[in-house]
């Protein structure tokens, strides 16, 4: 069964991300592992060991404020009732890794407050030290994202290099709330641009026949806008969720604009990135 693992840092921003973690577990079925740090000295009374998993360095703990949370938010709600599991975890990133390979996790969820300095240091840090090691795809929920649903789905991607596999899962996603999945086509650095008949051509029949998705899109970006990309996808296509590869397509352009230039002036949205 697929599992949403959820990194608790015991801040406010893993709060939040842990709210909408939930809310995603309850629409598309999924199990959820709390996976929370041991960094902080908690108090006695909220911090309890349950005993120790299969591998000594991961033990399993109840009571810590988040995981009570989530356990009376999901008795608020009248449908599928998730698993939820926490694991304390050291400082030690095999112990994730560890974790990873003995459960189906269909994506990591983490918190970020993306008007922090550091915030775009602490997004690479995370890809660095998550991303990359458990390669699934990491979910990015800004502090001041409110919402609780997908309405669009932005992929950008060159279309020639378009992962099947990456829209079939982007399509499963969005139609729990029968969304929107739009790929943004850029060319990729160095590569000529296609003509619009023939992106049209490789679209119809190399990706939307092979995916089966009816609400499925394609944008084409001017090769002009790519100063404003971010303002094109948030405000132009009414993202609400931007999927990235990570390293690919303009990632670092697009992560630059986000964090840096013009995070204040659009309503920062999930990131959702996908291993390289």
């Amino acid at each position: 069964m697929k599992t949403i693992l959820i990194i608790n840092d015991h801040t406010q921003e893993a709060e939040h991300a842990a709210d909408f973690a939930l809310v995603l577990a309850q629409r598309i079925g999924a199990n959820i592992i709390l996976a929370s740090s041991t960094e902080p000295k908690l108090d006695s009374q909220n911090y309890e060991w349950a005993g120790c998993s299969h591998d000594e360095t991961i033990a399993e703990l109840i009571h810590t404020p988040l995981m009570k949370k989530l356990l009376w938010r999901k008795k608020l709600h009248p449908g599928f009732s998730p698993l939820i599991q926490e694991v304390g975890l050291d400082n030690d990133r095999e112990d994730l890794f560890l974790l990873a390979s003995r459960n189906d996790i269909y994506m990591v969820v983490k918190g970020m407050d993306e008007f922090l300095p550091q915030a775009l240091l602490n997004v690479n840090l995370a890809i660095n030290t998550l991303l990359n090691k458990l390669q699934v795809p990491l979910l990015l929920v800004p502090s001041s994202w409110q919402e609780n649903e997908f309405r669009r789905l932005v992929y950008l991607t060159d279309l020639r290099f378009c992962g099947i596999e990456t829209v079939r899962f982007l399509a499963d996603l969005a139609g729990c709330w029968k969304a929107n999945l739009v790929i943004a086509h850029t060319s990729a650095s160095g590569l000529p641009e296609i003509e619009e008949q023939e992106a049209e051509n490789i679209f119809n029949q190399e990706v939307s026949l092979n995916v089966g998705y009816k609400k499925l899109f394609l944008n084409m970006l001017d090769k002009n806008d790519k100063q404003n990309t971010l303002e094109i996808l948030v405000s132009g296509m009414q993202a609400d969720l931007l999927v990235l590869v990570n390293q690919h397509f303009h990632f670092n352009t697009l992560t630059k604009q986000y964090f840096k230039d013009k995070c204040a002036l659009y309503k920062p949205v999930p990131l959702l990135i996908f291993p390289s």
